[in-house]
C-alpha cells in the first residue's frame, strides 16, 4: 500500500459518524462500571476500534482495544468527571481522526434504588388464608412486625378481617404495601347440578359448588330409598369434594347433598333419583278393600316387555309417612293379593315388582286406616301477615268423631318433614313461623288412629 492511499484509507475512515454513549450499567462501593457504545463505520477499511478515556478533555490516560466491537464496558472509580473518544483502525494498524467527545460525571456517587413491596392475601378455607409477598431493592422486611423472607408465602390461621402490612427497607429508602382478606362468616350457599352415573352396582353422584355464601369446607350426602329420604345416608361427610363413588344394591335410590362450613349447613341441592339393577314394569290397579279390621290389598301384574322382565315377586312396602318404609318391608310372593289384619293406625303403602334382575318403580302411596278413624277435616284455609300464621277447618262431616287434631307441616307436598304438632279438639289454631315455604294440611285422630288428611294449603313467609 503507498502512503498516500494510506492517508486516503485513514480520511476514508473518519468519514463514517462515530458516536460515543455512555451508560451505567452497575454501582459498587469500589466503582462504578459504564458501557461504551458507537455507531459502527460503513467503509470497507475499518477492521477494529480502540476507545481512549482521561479525567481531562482532549487528554487521555487510558485506552482500550475493542476489537470489532463497538461497544465494551469500563470500569471506573467514583469522583471523576470521564472524557472518552473512540477511533477506528484498519488492517496496518493505521488509525482514523477520533469521534466525538462524551463525559460522564462521576463526581456524586449514584442513589441507591429506591425498595418496591407488594403483597396479597386469599382466603383459601374459612379459617386460613395464602399470604403472598415479594420486594426489590430491600435488604429486610416484616410483616406486621415479624421479620420475613424478602419474598415468599406461607398459610396462616385468621379469623374476622385481618389485615397484612408489608414493610420493605434498603439503602434508597423505605416501601409498605398491605392487603386485607375477611373471613366468611355466612352459611354456603345451596349447591348445583345434583347428578348420577351408573354402571353396574358403581354409582357416582356429582354436583357443583354453590354460588352465592360463605365457602363450604364440607359437603353432607343424604341418600334414600324414597323421595326426600335419607335411610342410606343422612347428612353423611364426604369431604371438601364435588363427586363420590360407591356400590349399592338393586333398588331405587333418591340423593341430595348439602354445603357446610363452620357457620352452618346449606340448604339442599336438588334431588336426583337413579336406579340399580333391571327396570321392570310398575303394577297397576293397586287398591284396599275391608273386611272389618282386615285389608286385602291387590294390584294388576305389570306387563312384560321380554321374558327377562317378567315379576316373579312383589313386595309391600308400609310407612308412618308417605314414602317410608319404617314399618315393614314385606316380600309376598308371586301373587297379586294380601290380606292383613290392620292394628290401630295410620299406615302409607305401596308395591313394587321384583325379579332376579331388577325391580319396578313402586305404585302410588296408598293410605291404609283402620275402619273407625276419623275422616278428613274440610275447610281447611290460613290467613295472617307477616311471620304469624292464623289456621282454620271444620270437623269431618261424618264417620267417627276427631278426639283432637294433628297440623302436619312439610316442605313439600305431603311431607310432614318440618313439623307435626298436636293441637287439641280445636278448630283453631295460631303461631308464628320463620321464613320459609310451608306445605300444610291438619287430620284428625281418636283412639282407633290418625284420620285421612284434609286439603293442603302452602304458605309463604
Amino acid at each position: 500500500m503507498r502512503a498516500n492511499d494510506s492517508l486516503n484509507n485513514s480520511l476514508r475512515m473518519a468519514v463514517a459518524a462515530i458516536l460515543l454513549v455512555i451508560a451505567t450499567s452497575a454501582a459498587a462501593f469500589a466503582q462504578t462500571t459504564v458501557t461504551a457504545t458507537w455507531d459502527r463505520n460503513t467503509d470497507t477499511y475499518t477492521t477494529g476500534y480502540r476507545i481512549y478515556w482521561g479525567t481531562s478533555s482532549g487528554a487521555y490516560q487510558w485506552n482500550q482495544d475493542a476489537g470489532n466491537q463497538v461497544s465494551v464496558p469500563i470500569a471506573l472509580a467514583p469522583g471523576s468527571v470521564y472524557y472518552f473518544v473512540v477511533r477506528a483502525y484498519n488492517s496496518a494498524s493505521q488509525y482514523g481522526p477520533p469521534s466525538n467527545e462524551a463525559t460522564i460525571d462521576l463526581t456524586s456517587p449514584s442513589p441507591s434504588p429506591t425498595p418496591t413491596a407488594a403483597i396479597t392475601a386469599t382466603l383459601r378455607t374459612p379459617t386460613s388464608a395464602l399470604v403472598a409477598w415479594q420486594t426489590t431493592n430491600a435488604t429486610s422486611a416484616n410483616i406486621n412486625g415479624v421479620t420475613v423472607p424478602l419474598s415468599g408465602s406461607t398459610t396462616v390461621a385468621v379469623s374476622g378481617t385481618t389485615t397484612y402490612t408489608l414493610h420493605a427497607a434498603g439503602p434508597g429508602g423505605t416501601a409498605t404495601a398491605s392487603a386485607t382478606v375477611t373471613v366468611s362468616n355466612t352459611v354456603p350457599g345451596t349447591p348445583t347440578g345434583m347428578a348420577s352415573t351408573v354402571s353396574g352396582n358403581r354409582v357416582t353422584l356429582s354436583w357443583g359448588a354453590p354460588t352465592s355464601g360463605g365457602m363450604p369446607t364440607d359437603y353432607r350426602l343424604n341418600v334414600g330409598t324414597y323421595s326426600g329420604g335419607t335411610n342410606i345416608t343422612n347428612n353423611a361427610s364426604v369431604g371438601n369434594v364435588l363427586s363420590v363413588a360407591g356400590e349399592l344394591p338393586r333398588g331405587r335410590y333418591y340423593a341430595r347433598v348439602r354445603a357446610a362450613n363452620a357457620a352452618g349447613l346449606s340448604g339442599y341441592s336438588n334431588e336426583v333419583a337413579f336406579r340399580v339393577g333391571r327396570q321392570l314394569r310398575t303394577p297397576t290397579g293397586f287398591q284396599v278393600t275391608w273386611r272389618g279390621t282386615m285389608a286385602t290389598l291387590s294390584w294388576t301384574a305389570p306387563v312384560a316387555d321380554t321374558v327377562a322382565d317378567v315379576p316373579n315377586n312383589y313386595v309391600l312396602e308400609a310407612g308412618s309417612a308417605p314414602g317410608l318404609s319404617d314399618v315393614t318391608t314385606l316380600p309376598v310372593g308371586n301373587t297379586t293379593s294380601f290380606s292383613v289384619d290392620v292394628p290401630r293406625g295410620n299406615y302409607y303403602v305401596r308395591v313394587r315388582a321384583v325379579n332376579d334382575l331388577g325391580e319396578s318403580d313402586p305404585t302410588e302411596d296408598l293410605e291404609v286406616r283402620a275402619p273407625g278413624s276419623p275422616n278428613a277435616p274440610t275447610s281447611f284455609r290460613a290467613s295472617g301477615e307477616g311471620s304469624r300464621v292464623d289456621l282454620r277447618w271444620a270437623a269431618p262431616s261424618g264417620g267417627a268423631a276427631p278426639a283432637e287434631y294433628i297440623i302436619e307441616a312439610g316442605s313439600a307436598p305431603g311431607r310432614s318433614d318440618l313439623a307435626v304438632l298436636r293441637v287439641g279438639n280445636v278448630t283453631r289454631f295460631s303461631t308464628v313461623a320463620p321464613p320459609g315455604v310451608y306445605y300444610v294440611r291438619v287430620r284428625g285422630v281418636n283412639a282407633i288412629g290418625v284420620g285421612a288428611p284434609s286439603n293442603e294449603v302452602i304458605i309463604r313467609r
